[in-house]
């Protein structure tokens, strides 16, 4: 901010006084939100990442040629291509060259420009390649209504009835699995379910939309299908993974305006459904 401490201490206090409200609570030299502040600040972001997408906006006349990104299947399949169109709107001059991949690739050996994978932190970390956590993730049980209904969805332990729908990409390293949730949740069977097994979360999620059993949903994934009321989440406990979606590319190449453009759109997209979760979920309810 090229401001002295003094200074950005003395705007947020004018800021509390022409609000009306705490944002801060002050212990010694630490600060942490205040409720009002909390609950502001998944819209706040999504401003100022949108502020930032309009800016890369006026640059676009000087962010033209190809871009090339290698993406997980199933966030390219679920949340990446129902939006990749608001970019295309916002930014015409830039060609897109989608491929998919399993695991993250070898920045410095190969022509993609920007990567996305799924995983705990350190998978993504590799000289010269600058990776930024896009978002964190929690999984949780998710189905269609008339299968809740006709199954008697009523206790997680009434999972051990269902049918439950596998992702065997799923990483047991990150909690993502059937076994992890059921241990966390405490609930222990004389047999293991029956079930079908997919080799993507994505086909898993599919398989449930067609009513077919009960997948273990990532939020980041099944957010858009639970809006709308396809999906329902039966219980309310989910479960943290370790890690996440992070977003790469070479450190080189980081002030390419194209490179600059997509990573202020991506974050401006993620911001924004942060911003509109609870709406949404009231909505759903």
């Amino acid at each position: 901010l090229s401001v002295t401490p003094g200074a950005v201490h003395h705007q947020v206090k004018s800021l509390e006084m022409l609000l009306g409200v705490t944002l801060f609570n002050r212990a010694g030299n630490n600060l942490t939100l205040t409720k009002a502040a909390t609950a502001a600040l998944p819209t706040l972001e999504s401003a100022f990442d949108l502020l930032s997408l309009a800016t890369e906006k006026i640059r676009q006349h000087t962010s033209n040629g190809n871009l090339s990104l290698a993406v997980c299947p199933s966030f390219a399949q679920k949340w990446l291509i129902p939006r990749i169109d608001r970019f295309r709107q916002n930014f015409d001059r830039i060609e897109l060259h989608i491929s998919t991949t399993t695991e993250f690739p070898d920045l410095n050996n190969s022509e993609v420009d920007i990567a996305i994978g799924y995983g705990p932190e350190e998978r993504f970390r590799y000289p010269g390649v600058l990776a930024e956590k896009l978002m964190g993730d929690d999984v949780f049980p998710v189905c269609t209504p008339k299968y809740r209904d006709e199954h008697r969805l009523r206790s997680e332990s009434d999972l051990l009835d269902a049918v439950l729908l596998h992702d065997d990409g799923a990483l047991i390293d990150q909690g993502a699995d059937w076994n992890s949730w059921f241990t966390a949740v405490n609930v222990h069977g004389e047999k293991e379910p029956a079930g079908i097994r997919f080799d993507t979360i994505a086909l898993a999620l599919d398989a449930a939309l067609l009513g077919q059993g009960v997948a273990l949903g990532r939020r980041s994934l099944v957010a858009d299908d639970l809006a709308a009321g396809r999906l329902v989440q039966p219980f309310s406990r989910s479960l943290a993974v370790n890690g996440g979606y992070f977003i790469g590319n070479l450190k080189v190449i980081s002030e390419q305006p194209r490179v600059i453009a997509f990573q202020e759109w991506i974050f401006s997209e993620v911001s924004l459904g942060k911003a509109l979760a609870p709406r949404l979920a009231a909505m759903a309810g």
